[in-house]
């Protein structure tokens, strides 16, 4: 059970937010601006047109998913900040009450972006997002980390559909 509970909490989060962290020190490289732009309140403006539906445009965003939250505030991006490292030690006692393994990869996806986007605001003040399909009318740029938790967040409901009993915050009475 430690051995599962360790894999789910520790290495699947440290090799996501790894691969997080990576792809945004890549892209700031590729545009050839440093890693901290966002720190410097600096507007990158980068964009960079790939084939297919997929661009990279570098973007420092201030506020949470979705553009919600905007505008820079020292207190707001602390708030944000301690909030996503408690958050994530929640999901981790969750995760350890959790017995389906969809759950448990779910989880461990929620945190993994929320210690990728909390290092980010930690460090730079902003998170570094860069994934952009605007070309396909999806106006929101974003990054792995907020992937990570998006697909966690489907997979939570796809398992409280598909094995109610297992959640532990889903559980009847």
């Amino acid at each position: 059970m430690k051995k599962k509970l360790f894999l789910y909490s520790v290495l699947i989060p440290l090799g996501m937010v790894f691969l997080d962290q990576w792809t945004k020190l890549s892209v700031t490289e590729f545009f050839n601006v440093p890693i901290n732009i966002c720190e410097m309140n600096l507007v990158p403006g980068k964009y960079h047109s790939l084939p297919g539906p997929m661009d990279i445009s570098l973007v420092c965003n201030p506020g949470i998913s979705w553009g919600l939250l905007q505008g820079d505030s020292e207190l707001k991006r602390w708030f944000l900040t301690i909030f996503a490292f408690l958050m994530s030690g929640v999901l981790i006692y969750m995760l350890s009450k959790t017995e389906d393994f969809l759950s448990k990869i779910s989880f461990s996806l929620i945190i993994s972006g929320a210690i990728g986007n909390g290092i980010d605001r930690f460090l730079f003040g902003s998170v570094t997002d860069f994934i952009d399909f605007s070309e396909i009318g999806f106006r929101w740029v974003f990054n792995v980390a907020d992937t990570s938790i998006t697909c966690g967040v489907i997979g939570l409901i796809l398992a409280s559909f598909i094995n109610e009993k297992n959640v532990p915050y889903f559980k009847k009475k």
